[in-house]
């Protein structure tokens, strides 16, 4: 599979070519309009350089195109790669709107070619063994998540196209945590969805997105609840003006029978507390790069997975991996434009709902096919 790469500038630089050399695949080419990021490019030893993707098709023709440019050239690009008969793996998120993944959609099913698109967070080594003991019922059933991420990122601080959008935390940011929480409450799910789904996707959503601060112009702060099957929920909380400590992303999954603690973004923790239950001092500590997944129970706490190394590049390669997998298999690949099309679908919701005044949105969805039978939202209790 030989692959070419539009766009060079720090996705590229920092994930999809360091995934592809992981893979060691054959990189023919790249394609950038800007003379410095083609220099680099050069420096780094990529094969064949141009200034457009138009050139790139036409001198190497590559079996796969990834697309690492910013979300408003996605659906040209896609476009035009699946018009040159290749398959595509794009950089999240996927497109401005879901009528756009639904036109890069149809264009992947006339060319007869997949679409993947890079919420590679799933692929991480502590949600996927995360999920893998969750299916086995180690923890029983799994019943509230609370997701949270607090940093001070002033869009000054963003790259330009990031900083220019005005709904940007839930459309830039948010795929990858809702994407999480289907994945992990999709473990509890029997039979397992068709491939290229998410496993369980919420029906209804609420959202706010105060401005309390001067100047702020963009979703620096959401708030957001999803309702899912079963009584199950998850809470959302993103800040992007916090002086506290940084967190890149934290989650904590409520079982039946244990609580788990999910950190991702480096962890260096040290804590002395009393354990009330056991009427004895508590010592607990972490020092990770990665990330870290801790099962808490009776005021007790166990490591159940670690990645002592910063996880997105190796991410995206297992991504990047799965993906040659379903496409030699002839299958929709896991994390496929229909799994990111209800994604933005979710965050579109939610945007509709912060703009009602966090009034509840039910996300109607297209009828799937599950193991003979269709999939719909649930059609018992209403969301309150």
């Amino acid at each position: 599979m030989r692959i070419g790469l539009v766009g060079l500038g720090g996705a590229s630089e920092r994930i999809h070519l360091p995934a592809v050399r992981r893979l060691g695949l054959p990189l023919v080419g790249g394609a950038d309009p800007d003379p410095a990021r083609r220099a680099w490019a050069q420096r780094v030893g990529v094969p064949y350089v141009f200034a457009t993707p138009e050139e790139l098709l036409a001198a190497t023709r590559p079996d796969i195109v990834i697309i690492a440019t910013p979300p408003a050239t996605h659906r040209d690009l896609c476009l035009q790669a699946l018009a040159a008969g290749c398959h595509v793996f794009c950089e999240k998120p996927f497109v401005m709107s879901v009528a756009e993944a639904d036109e890069v959609i149809a264009a992947a099913e006339r060319a007869g070619r997949f679409v993947a698109v890079n919420n590679q967070y799933r692929q991480m080594r502590i949600y996927r063994q995360t999920r893998a003991a969750l299916a086995r019922g180690l923890f029983g059933k799994p019943y509230l998540l609370q997701v949270w991420q607090q940093m001070n990122l002033p869009p000054e601080h963003d790259p330009p196209w990031r900083a220019a959008l005005s709904r940007r935390i839930l459309f830039e940011f948010a795929t990858h945590a809702i994407d999480l929480v289907s994945f992990l409450f999709g473990a509890w799910v029997s039979p397992p969805v068709a491939p290229g789904y998410p496993a369980d996707q919420p029906y209804a959503v609420s959202a706010r997105t105060p401005f309390p601060l001067p100047g702020q112009d963009a979703d620096l702060i959401c708030v957001v609840r999803l309702d899912l099957s079963d009584e199950r929920a998850a809470h959302l909380v993103f800040n992007r003006r916090s002086h506290a400590p940084q967190k890149y992303l934290e989650m904590r999954l409520d079982c039946e029978l244990a609580s788990l603690r999910i950190s991702l973004g480096g962890v260096a923790r040290f804590e002395v507390g009393w354990n009330s239950e056991a009427r004895r001092p508590r010592l607990r500590w972490s020092l990770v790069r990665g990330g870290e997944v801790r099962v808490e129970v009776g005021g007790r706490s166990r490591v159940l997975v670690r990645d002592p190394h910063t996880p997105f590049a190796p991410a995206t390669a297992v991504h990047v991996q799965r993906f040659l997998a379903a496409i030699r298999a002839g299958r929709e690949p896991e994390g496929s434009a229909r799994t990111a099309r209800e994604l933005i679908r979710t965050v579109f919701a939610a945007y509709e709902s912060a703009d009602r005044g966090g009034e509840l949105v039910r996300i109607e969805r297209p009828a799937t096919r599950r193991s003979g039978q269709l999939l719909s939202p649930p059609s018992g209790r209403q969301p309150r």
